[in-house]
């Protein structure tokens, strides 16, 4: 086993997610041998709780390198297989999982709201719903300062080009270069998860919003 550590964070992730009752459509662990790397994807369903926005997916990005580093600081952690290695101990890294997180919007409900969907009038609209959600983001998030970029698709029909998999995705990173003990992290990673649910939350606010401006 490569990632004790980092499936010990796992399996407390998944056990505290189902004390909370929240909706996940899947929880999923990766592995790339190749690279020297694993990762976490959660996708939770949001369309009990939302109209506008759909799902939330978070990624969460590791690797034998960063692995070894966090071996190196907790202790108890001699032992660890990787830190007998000199590939992975030889490098003086900071651990942190890094983060990506996408909340997919209902573009759909958008486009039921309109008078008319012939032409670009769906892609002027799903433009203008973008532009609206993002000025509210700068506001309501001005002091996390979010790195964020949308990832949209275009198809087109009979009537004209339209936007599909209209998604916001957020790039952070959950630090973990201060703590002695897996629990300390443990509920670190709680709380950063929680964070990430609050965000959910005011992006649906948004998002409710905005689509009346936009339609």
């Amino acid at each position: 086993m490569n990632y004790p550590i980092f499936n010990a964070i796992v399996n407390q992730v998944e056990a505290r997610l189902a004390k909370r009752s929240i909706n996940v459509d899947h929880f999923r662990i990766w592995n790339e041998e190749k690279i020297n790397a694993t990762g976490l994807e959660i996708g939770m369903n949001l369309e009990d709780r939302s109209k506008h926005v759909k799902k939330l997916v978070i990624n969460h990005d590791w690797d034998k390198f960063r692995e070894a580093a966090l071996a190196k600081q907790l202790p108890g952690m001699e032992k660890h297989p990787l830190l007998k290695v000199d590939t992975y101990t030889d490098k003086n890294l900071t651990p942190y999982i890094d983060v990506e997180v996408s909340w997919f919007f209902n573009e759909e409900r958008l486009y039921r709201k309109l008078d008319s969907q012939v032409g670009n009038r769906r892609m002027e609209a799903a433009g203008q719903w973008m532009e609206y959600i993002n000025r509210e983001l700068k506001h309501v998030f001005a002091e996390d300062k979010l790195i964020s970029r949308w990832h949209v698709e275009i198809e087109g029909d009979m009537h004209g080009r339209y936007v599909t998999d209209m998604s916001l995705i957020s790039y952070m990173q959950f630090d973990l270069d201060h703590f002695t003990t897996l629990n300390d992290i443990h509920v670190h990673m709680e709380q950063s998860i929680q964070k990430v649910m609050l965000r959910t939350d005011a992006i649906i606010k948004i998002a409710s919003r905005t689509m009346e401006l936009a339609a």
